[in-house]
């Protein structure tokens, strides 16, 4: 017995040996599978490479090319001299900077400051200190990605250059997710030419300046949040593209609201009756490790935010928009009747959102860009497809939805152009209870009591994130100052954008028309506004290309 159990583990010996060698080499050629450059690889990373660089060039060549209010560089260069503030030394136009005045006790006046001349009064006691420093009002997240840059080149650094290039690199994720719900060439590259030149993510991301840079990358890494959660379905890296985001505009922390409801079949199990406690039942429903890599990816960068207000500003949960100096303006206390954020200033919103319209007149260039901004549907009408999404199967209610949608959008646009060409004065704000705008609650409504009705998790993922932004964006107290469309709506595009690729699964005539209305609607936002008013000496032709 002895012998012949030592004769098989013997035997055994090379056998096992070779099993692992087996082993080994399938799973370096599984390795090389999953890394090798297939025929569908190639023509995936070929279409990517062609998008970024079309996009690329598209935005940089007819966007600005420079602009004077490159204040994430002048941060990221302050950063690189070991400053969070805004030294003089290592900025650039300080004297046009959105400024956050504090000394370590409260809002203050630097001494000597350098607006004096400005004779700028305030509508509370200000005192000029010592200690008063210079802080920019907006995120840090844009200047980080400017800090590797500016260690090498300083304010040299072309901020809109980078902005075309990070609005560029949106192209080949866009078009990666689209190709996660079609397979229509066409169909892709229809959804991915709306997103890139058929909303105002094209302005922004042309126009490079301080607002819109934050703008561009906080759409770029919500799109890669997006991408991580359908298409990779990794909650940790969702989690830090949410927290990217975040670092480049705050109101995107809500855009975490989409992978947690994405990733509800990771994470909420169905229902069982054989529980009997509420603890057990939550226990036997909750898988906690989808929630905890969430959690984990967003918290290093929301972590760091605080930890930089806590430097600056002595507060964890300060980023700087109490010191402000435009909330204690006295020119500007119109603005802020009931502070930085009230459910009164709603009706702001929604006025710009949903009604503003271009300029008419019967003098050069006769139809411009309004600098308080355009109804979202005006500049990228293909965006309401999305709100059809679930619906379009009732085709009659579709039909008679999209009819009332049609004659309200007509309507706002005809009576702006009769009261700007003084043919006729109709004045929305007097259409007996806001009628004109029922058609756009009513297709809101149904949509979401169809995806709630219908438990569709990625249509009611969409509406988690955006009702939250839409509704943080209407009670704050700005309504985005200059601007082309609505810019505060780039918060929520990304998930509008959502709906319209659930709702089109092979893009029709329709489809197309909309598409292609969104896209020469918003190259003429970028040249009017971008190129043709800076025609020397006073525009092309002396036109009018865009005013309030």
């Amino acid at each position: 017995m002895a012998e012949a159990s030592e004769g098989s583990l013997a035997a055994g010996v090379p056998v096992r040996a070779a099993g692992l060698e087996q082993t080994a080499a399938a799973s370096q050629t599984v390795s090389r599978k999953r890394f090798a450059l297939t025929t569908e690889r190639r023509r995936s990373l070929r279409i990517s490479v062609i998008l970024f660089g079309a996009t690329f060039l598209v935005y940089w060549l007819l966007g600005p090319m420079h602009t004077a209010y490159d204040f994430q560089l002048s941060q990221a260069n302050n950063i690189v001299h070991g400053h969070l503030d805004m030294d003089p030394a290592y900025t650039n136009n300080l004297n046009v900077l959105e400024r956050v005045l504090f000394d370590g006790e409260g809002f203050c006046l630097p001494l000597p400051d350098p607006r004096a001349d400005q004779n700028n009064t305030y509508t509370i006691p200000v005192q000029q200190t010592a200690d008063c420093r210079h802080f920019m009002q907006h995120s840090l997240g844009p200047a980080f990605l400017l800090t590797p840059l500016a260690f090498f080149f300083g304010l040299t650094v072309n901020q809109t250059l980078v902005s075309a290039l990070i609005g560029a690199l949106a192209a080949p994720v866009v078009w990666g997710i689209t190709r996660r719900f079609s397979d229509h060439l066409q169909t892709q590259l229809a959804l991915t030419a709306l997103v890139l030149f058929g909303t105002t993510f094209f302005y922004s991301a042309a126009d490079g300046s301080v607002w819109h840079f934050a703008h561009t990358t906080a759409v770029f890494f919500t799109f890669c949040a997006i991408y991580a959660t359908v298409v990779m379905r990794s909650p940790l890296l969702a989690g830090a593209f949410v927290g990217a985001a975040f670092m480049c505009r705050p109101t995107m922390i809500l855009a975490g609201f989409f992978p947690l409801v994405a990733f509800s079949d990771l994470w909420l199990v169905p229902a069982r009756d054989a529980a009997t406690s509420v603890w057990r039942r939550l226990h036997d429903r909750i898988r906690l490790r989808p929630l905890v890599q969430l959690a984990v990816g967003v918290a290093p960068f929301v972590l760091l935010t605080m930890a930089i207000n806590f430097i600056r500003f002595g507060r964890p949960f300060e980023s700087g928009y109490s010191y402000t100096e435009q909330i204690y303006q006295a020119d500007l206390a119109w603005v802020y009747p009931y502070g930085i954020f009230d459910p009164r200033y709603v009706t702001r919103h929604i006025q710009v959102f949903f009604e503003q319209m271009p300029i008419f007149s019967t003098e050069g260039s006769f139809v411009w860009p309004s600098w308080a901004g355009m109804a979202l549907w005006a500049v990228s009408p293909a965006l309401l497809i999305g709100l059809f999404a679930g619906l379009q199967r009732y085709r009659r209610p579709t039909l008679l939805v999209a009819a009332a949608l049609a004659v309200s959008c007509a309507f706002r646009l005809i009576a702006a152009a009769l009261t700007d060409l003084n043919l006729a004065q109709l004045d929305p704000a007097r259409v007996p209870l806001g009628i004109h705008l029922w058609p756009f609650w009513i297709l809101v409504g149904t949509a979401l009591a169809l995806a709630i009705a219908s438990r569709d998790r990625l249509v009611l993922a969409c509406w988690a994130a955006i009702i939250p932004l839409v509704t943080i964006n209407w009670v704050f107290a700005a309504t985005g100052w200059a601007q082309f469309g609505y810019r505060y709506g780039l918060d929520f595009m990304p998930f509008l954008f959502m709906l319209v690729v659930l709702a089109v699964r092979r893009v029709r005539w329709y489809h197309a028309a909309l598409i292609g209305a969104a896209v020469l609607i918003n190259l003429w936002g970028v040249l009017w506004i971008q190129k043709l008013q800076h025609v020397p000496p006073s525009g092309l032709f002396d036109w009018t290309w865009v005013s309030y």
